[in-house]
């Protein structure tokens, strides 16, 4: 609802007051805001409008659910139309309206305070401003496309709308998205106050003589511009992000026009993304799946709420080395254990470099000085004694991790949880070495730590409710976003992009050329190609994981499998990867070349197809995601779209590999995996549970 409040002199605020924890704006409340709107504009007594929000935040956007129920761009245009009337009205009406903004102002809020003729936001360290919608697929719909850029220039709104960055107060202020900063409880009497010294505000745009801030769009400064970012949208997923292409559509048309022909430009492009694919799966995975993981729903309820404040960190590699920092930024005493002290200072000292990198680019909440202070080397294990919590995050070797995590347990309390942060290695096994097994976790953390948000949660049989429970708990300390698998060899992240590995290594085997499969992967929306992966793993690393991943070789995915005899060819040859300079591709001074070696060392087969090749490496990686749903490896498959998303880079606008057969529907896609087992192996062949569904018509979601 929106509340009307006087605030005396003739200033009338209207207050979002939805239920709920946020505001968000749905078609009913966006009519309600243009009658409202209506009858202010239309009362001589009210001499100012002031909007606000009776919650901590101003507003968090449009209400996804009432969007994802838009079926069609028509659906899509009634939601906004009136909201887009209101917002016009606003500036044209004669009287000044002032937005007072307690906290975040995120999408359609922003854009309504944009509408606003000034922009006042409360003090708040947590609060965030910006447009986001293109990390879900969709662009903004209430005109921000056109007063952002009106406002800030095009330079500078821009990657703010093309990347939907959000940034706080102080950035947003300096940014000009906001006009002044005020204390909290000032906010309301300092909005009056402005509304009444300013009478009869007007906006820039509508302002005779008005310029668009820095350069115009046909300028030489502005074609340069364009030119960059249609060529950085093409090289980015392949050129498949509807989104930021609408974006940049709607930039460069509307903004060459006036801005009521610019928003008619926007709407239709809006409305259009709307019901996409590509909005449909981001907003699935990427906003109901992310939020269930963050919410913690999967941690058992029994188990009291727990805090850790000593951590015992085992190993100062790279992993570990990532778990200390991102503990210790979180406000967590660390000690980072290794091999002897020197080894441990080494670790300290690579935190400390790889924290003033990120200071410099203002990634940094703390200042480097305030985390290492509260990291300890050491290699004495007494000194983990008082750890509520141990990381283990050593060599992936069994006989290494069982000592060291014989030696933690017998270190620690006895119901202290012990957490391996192992790729591949079954946590049942691990935990024969620890005396209480049941407190065995194990923790997937991805690389680099301080970067990637997932944590894959590896529960074992014997792992119990209150480790879970603890393991949860220090996930929400440390900000990560959980997703809980049962053991096994490989869990859930590694087996699936092992067979993407595995086939990337299948079809240079079969003489396909490295640059054909790094085009089929980069035009499906991944950030690299699987050959380019192959390189950067390093072929003896690889060998190892193919290796660590073959169980017993019986398994349906190993069928018709040649990537390990793949490897070792390559071995043979003497070729590494991209750390050595030399590996499918050769590396020197004038950038990446294809190794005319390759050629020879695998013949050709049969002419490449770029679809096929494309269904190949998607395929088999939702075979075998559909495989561990079936082994109760997953909970779910929305728990797995938000893994692959999240964790090795699966294209966001595929939704994740269980939306990705949603997509080509479960028929077609039986039907393309018994066509490629015919032609490459068993390894296509689709479990019972995806004939089945493609018999009934059936999905994995809604």
């Amino acid at each position: 609802m929106i509340r009307q409040q006087d605030l005396g002199d003739g200033v009338v605020a209207l207050m979002y007051a939805c239920e709920g924890a946020v505001n968000t704006l749905d078609a009913a409340l966006n009519l309600r805001l243009d009658e409202l709107v209506q009858q202010l504009l239309a009362d001589e007594a009210v001499r100012g409008i002031v909007i606000g929000s009776d919650k901590e935040d101003f507003i968090a956007g449009g209400d996804l659910k009432e969007l994802e129920a838009a079926t069609d761009a028509s659906a899509a245009r009634a939601i906004v139309a009136p909201f887009l009337q209101a917002l016009r009205r606003l500036e044209l009406g004669g009287k000044t309206v002032v937005a007072a903004m307690p906290g975040s102002a995120l999408g359609g809020g922003l854009e309504l305070a944009l509408a606003c003729h000034r922009r006042l936001a409360a003090e708040r360290p947590v609060a965030r401003f910006g447009l986001p919608e293109a990390t879900l697929g969709l662009m903004p719909g209430g005109g921000g496309t056109q007063r952002l850029p009106r406002l800030l220039g095009i330079a500078a709104a821009a990657p703010l709308l093309i990347e939907g960055r959000t940034v706080p107060a102080k950035e947003a202020l300096a940014l000009g998205l906001v006009d002044e900063l005020v204390p909290p409880g000032d906010l309301m009497t300092r909005a009056k106050a402005w509304a009444l010294e300013h009478p009869g505000a007007t906006q820039p745009w509508d302002r005779k003589g008005y310029a668009l801030p820095g350069f115009a769009v046909q300028s030489q400064q502005g074609r340069q511009f364009f030119l960059g970012a249609w060529a950085r949208s093409s090289a980015t997923a392949g050129g498949n992000d509807a989104a930021v292409e609408a974006i940049l559509q709607v930039l460069q048309q509307g903004l060459e026009r006036g801005l009521d022909a610019g928003i008619a430009i926007e709407t239709r492009h809006f409305a259009r993304l709307v019901p996409g694919r590509a909005a449909r799966n981001k907003i699935r995975t990427l906003f109901h799946g992310v939020n269930r993981a963050r919410s913690m729903k999967m941690r058992p309820a029994a188990p009291p709420r727990t805090e850790v404040r000593h951590l015992a960190v085992l190993g100062g590699g790279v992993m570990g080395r990532g778990v200390a920092q991102v503990a210790a930024s979180a406000g967590i005493a660390v000690t980072l254990l290794d091999v002897d002290e020197a080894a441990a200072r080494r670790g300290v000292d690579a935190i400390g470099a790889n924290l003033e990198r990120e200071a410099q680019k203002g990634r940094l909440k703390l200042t480097p000085a305030q985390v290492l202070e509260r990291i300890r080397p050491s290699a004495d294990f007494a000194d983990i004694g008082a750890a509520d919590f141990v990381v283990e995050a050593v060599y992936e070797k069994t006989e290494v991790k069982h000592d060291v995590l014989a030696k933690a347990a017998a270190a620690v309390g006895a119901r202290v949880p012990i957490a391996s942060n192992t790729s591949t290695m079954p946590i049942g096994g691990l935990a024969a070495a620890v005396t209480h097994p049941e407190r065995v976790i194990g923790l997937h953390f991805f690389s680099p730590v301080d970067r990637m948000p997932l944590v894959e949660v590896i529960l074992a049989s014997h792992t119990d409710e209150p480790t879970q429970a603890r393991a949860l708990d220090l996930l929400r300390q440390l900000g990560k976003t959980p997703v809980v698998v049962r053991d096994g060899l490989g869990f859930y992240t590694s087996r699936v992009v092992t067979t993407y590995t595995s086939e990337t290594l299948n079809l240079l085997g079969e003489g396909v050329p490295a640059q054909w499969i790094d085009n089929a992967a980069v035009s499906a929306g991944f950030a690299i190609g699987g050959a380019s992966l192959v390189e950067l793993t390093t072929l003896p690393l690889l060998r190892d994981i193919l290796r660590s991943m073959r169980g017993d070789g019986n398994r349906i995915a190993n069928a018709g499998n040649i990537a390990e005899p793949a490897v070792e060819r390559l071995l043979a040859l003497g070729r590494v990867g991209k750390a050595a300079g030399h590996g499918l591709y050769d590396y020197g001074p004038d950038g990446r070349a294809v190794w005319p070696g390759l050629a020879e060392a695998f013949p050709q087969r049969e002419a490449p197809d770029l679809d096929r090749i494309r269904r190949r490496l998607l395929h088999v990686q939702s075979l075998e995601a559909v495989r561990c749903l079936d082994e109760g490896v997953l909970e779910q498959p929305l728990d797995g779209d938000v893994a692959a998303v999240l964790g090795w880079g699966y294209p966001s606008r595929l939704g994740g590999p269980f939306a990705y057969i949603d997509d080509i529907g479960a028929a077609n896609f039986v039907r393309e995996c018994d066509d490629l087992a015919a032609r490459h192996g068993a390894r296509f062949t689709p479990p019972e549970r995806l004939r089945r569904m493609a018999r009934d018509g059936h999905t994995f979601h809604d």
